[in-house]
């Protein structure tokens, strides 16, 4: 008996595994074709994070702190948030050009362990399984929430252990066994807090659920008494993972996550009669991934199964009404708007909504299950529920084609979803007729199975098949070759690059922006794309000239001379030509320039360049102003063009301007507010204009570079009104440029950057009170010492750092402390002594009450 069990447990890890290895086939998914799934956020943020971490394994970093994390940040919000999955290391066997591969087996043996865990629930919880059981534990491996988010491969670890998190829940409550749910609950807040949260606020509600059950006389007095286990358990299991919450926390705390908005906290409904609709196959695909209804399917019989569980007369009404209080609590979680933020971690999620919905699916599952085992003996399985259940999704599809056609994916899969309730109620029927054992038995039972897997499958073909895959074969060789060209540009330990890549000729089929190419290629970059962005750091960035699209994203799209200076930004790696750059390599159409205004990590500046404050929105004034902090002038840096000709179109939708610039240099255009997206054709004498990166708004180009007394034409088509009053288009004077660069050259730092997460250099000061200017963000987290004694930084520049100095050679040395991690281990060893401590006081009066008896 038991080889059989375990047999069947093996089982249902290879049933989700095979019907994936066959859509693989089907999609011509990477390693079964060429296609990979480098799309949307995968491409753009988890390819790269995985890559980062492959490397920061393979290297041996042992620092908290990243320079290609944007500018510079801590990696611990990043890593909480998106890396601590053991699946991960999987990538330690593939070479970073096939990471992609890696990804879609990460993603294969993820899903195969959720059938595996939700049979091992079945199995402990209700004991009796068969091949039947498969059914079950499959439809939560391939339900709704995996259908619709699975190339969210993150979010999947909790799918593995949540049956688990239940099974420990009720072995609390039922046996006072508590270490099944303080080990998975740790489990669930390391490896992703979020969904982590998410389950904390379950483990309540199942938790309340679980007393009623087991009480004969309920009330909050017995409750709070009874749940003494349960709280210091789940209060011991939370604070043992202080050691990633608290430094996750304090970085956080640090992005804009902080800003709510008020609307989210209203208790209004956020769909009607429509949710039925997600009943059926076919609810959402990948164009539907930001926007969509809750994502609440398992199966057209495992929704047949759980209305006949309320349908059956020999479960009691006590049952039946504990049940729907779980399914409605967790139904209001998805339907009221101020429900649904506060299971967010009270923010409405930016896309990819309802991100809880597994744990519908699995109580679903699980008294879908319990009505299949009644129905096993001399239960019937009652008309009433494919009626019902017909109704409900026939209202829903209604209601979809009256308010919300845009989420109809085809009206075919509601046929096909229609047919099957009754194809599943027949079979079931005639199963139950048939005498047990028999061939006829046997027949309708693998039909019905056959059935219901080609169901769950072509469920998730439908999610999936529209994505846009990548070329693995392109990818491969674009990153061998991008590889290749940063070693050789490499030629100190600490100087940061800007990368630009052709979406095509990487492989991606979608725009890949490449925000976070300086964490997929492992170098010090500028741009970034991540949920845990300093607010800081990305205004600041902002206020020079650089692409804000959101909360989440900063990019370097076009070139800066003086952001350039001030980051020390060194080369630039593109595939357009720069004739104002010196070529240093090149590589079939991609050029490596090297920028000569890039003169090092910092430099001595005087005590005022501490003390501009940058404007918002105000790129061209804010550069002035710091350019004159360093080197004081009487003319500005940037000189506005002089206008010749204006031109406007009666409709103000098309501007021809012509000018004549005031100085040598690169010619810089701001007009802030504009939409892009809304813009036709943007050319400078008659050459098109178009950014390599998807822009909105409030975007600083560089035009080129000109000399004193060129004519420049500027034609500009949009759809919409154009509004030239805050344009700004003005010359960088070359020579004053060139001199501020000279001045600097001699008073610069080189930084050098350890393994070991240390920042050191030397630098000579001639001059008392000056200031070591440094491109590093500032964080109080750094410790910095000048001749090994501690100095304090002050914040310059929007947010970069500066150290105070005084006459005399310094040598500089800074490493990155997390100091919340450092307390956050500190509270995580107390808690593992109080847990045993714990225990063992369990043991003790779990002895002492046998001893009574």
């Amino acid at each position: 008996m038991k080889i059989k069990e375990n047999s069947l447990l093996i089982g249902s890890f290879f049933v989700p595994f095979t019907i994936l290895i066959v859509l693989w086939i089907i999609l011509d998914i990477v390693p079964f074709g060429n296609n990979n799934l480098l799309a949307s956020d995968l491409g753009s943020q988890y390819l790269p994070f995985l890559s980062n971490f492959k490397s920061f394994v393979e290297e041996g970093n042992l620092t908290f702190y990243s320079f290609s994390n944007g500018i510079g940040d801590t990696i611990f919000p990043l890593s909480s948030y998106y890396l601590l999955s053991p699946f991960n290391l999987l990538t330690l066997f593939f070479p970073h050009e096939q990471l992609p591969v890696a990804i879609v087996w990460i993603i294969t043996l993820k899903i195969s362990c959720i059938g595996m865990s939700m049979f091992y629930y079945l199995k402990k919880t209700y004991i009796e399984v068969s091949p039947f059981t498969w059914i079950f534990s499959t439809a939560f491996s391939l339900c709704g929430f995996t259908a619709a988010y699975s190339i969210n491969f993150m979010w999947l670890d909790i799918l593995i252990l949540f049956p688990l998190l239940a099974l420990g829940l009720q072995k609390l409550w039922q046996e006072k066994r508590v270490t099944l749910y303080v080990t998975i609950l740790f489990l669930s807040i390391f490896t992703n807090y979020y969904m982590g949260y998410m389950t904390c606020i379950f483990a309540v509600g199942y938790s309340i659920y679980l007393y009623l059950k087991l009480s004969a006389a309920p009330s909050i007095l017995g409750f709070i008494k009874e749940g003494k286990i349960f709280f210091i358990s789940s209060f011991l299991s939370g604070i043992s993972t202080s050691f990633i919450l608290l430094p996750a926390l304090e970085g956080m705390m640090q992005t804009k996550k902080t800003d709510f908005n008020l609307l989210t906290f209203l208790p209004y409904p956020k769909f009607g009669l429509s949710f039925f609709s997600q009943f059926g196959i076919g609810s959402v695909d990948f164009n539907l991934r930001l926007e969509h209804l809750p994502t609440v399917f398992s199966g057209i019989l495992i929704i047949l199964l759980f209305l006949t569980y309320f349908l059956l007369p020999s479960i009691p009404k006590k049952e039946k009404k504990l049940s729907l209080f779980l399914i409605l609590f967790l139904f209001l979680s998805f339907w009221i708007e101020l429900i649904n933020t506060v299971w967010h971690m009270f923010q409405s999620p930016a896309g990819f909504p309802y991100r809880n919905t597994f744990i519908f699916s699995f109580i679903v599952i699980k008294f879908a299950y319990e009505a299949f085992l009644r129905l096993q003996t001399d239960e019937k399985l009652p008309l009433s529920a494919p009626l019902i259940y017909t109704i409900c999704l026939m209202g829903g599809y209604s209601a979809l084609f009256l308010f919300n056609k845009n989420f109809i994916l085809s009206y075919s899969y509601s046929v096909i979803s229609l047919v099957l309730i009754w194809l599943y109620y027949v079979l079931l029927n005639h199963r139950q007729k048939a005498e047990k054992g028999t061939a006829l038995w046997k027949i309708f039972g693998i039909l019905l199975t056959v059935s219901i897997f080609m169901e769950l499958g072509l469920n998730y073909w439908i999610s999936v098949k529209e994505i846009p895959f990548g070329n693995q074969q392109a990818f491969e060789q674009n990153y061998k070759k991008q590889a290749a060209i940063l070693a050789a540009l490499k030629k100190k330990d600490f100087e940061r690059f800007k990368q630009t890549i052709i979406s095509d000729e990487a492989g991606y089929t979608e725009k890949n922006n490449g925000y976070n190419d300086s964490i997929l290629y492992g170098y010090a970059g500028v741009s970034s794309y991540t949920s845990t962005l300093h607010s800081d750091t990305q205004d600041m960035l902002n206020d020079l000239g650089l692409y804000q699209k959101n909360d989440r994203r900063i990019a370097y799209v076009d070139d800066s001379q003086v952001v350039n200076f001030l980051l020390n930004v060194s080369y630039q790696i593109t595939p357009f030509e720069n004739t104002f750059r010196e070529a240093v390599s090149i590589d079939g159409q991609t050029v490596g320039y090297k920028n000569p205004e890039a003169v090092g990590m910092g430099f001595l500046v005087s005590e005022e360049f501490a003390n501009v404050q940058l404007m918002e929105d105000e790129p061209i004034i804010n550069q002035e102003n710091l350019l004159q902090a360093l080197k004081p002038e009487a003319e500005n840096y940037f000189k506005p063009v002089q206008k010749t000709n204006e031109t406007i179109s009666p409709d103000e939708k098309t501007v021809l301007l012509e000018t004549i610039t005031a100085a040598s240099g690169e010619l810089y255009f701001y007009l802030p507010n504009v939409s892009w997206s809304s813009t036709e054709s943007f050319s400078v004498n008659g050459k098109k204009i178009e950014p390599n990166v998807y822009i909105k708004t409030n975007q600083l180009f560089n035009l080129g570079y000109y000399t004193k007394g060129d004519k420049v034409t500027l034609t500009l088509k949009s759809r919409k009104k154009i509004n030239l009053e805050d344009m700004e288009l003005v010359s960088l004077d070359q020579r004053a440029f060139d001199a501020v660069i000279a001045s600097k050259r001699n008073k610069a730092i080189d930084l050098r950057w350890t393994k070991m997460g240390e920042l050191f250099g030397n630098i000579s000061v001639k001059n008392e009170d000056q200031l070591l200017y440094l491109s590093v963000p500032y964080d109080k987290n750094w410790l910095i010492k000048s001749n090994g004694k501690a100095v304090e930084q002050i914040p310059a520049a929007g947010n970069l750092m500066a150290i105070p100095l005084k006459e005399g050679t310094h040598s500089i040395a800074m490493v990155y402390r997390s100091m919340s991690y450092y307390y956050g281990l500190i509270i995580t060893f107390a808690t593992i002594f109080s847990f045993l401590f714990f225990r063992y006081w369990l043991y003790i009066k779990k002895k002492r009450e046998l001893n009574k008896c």
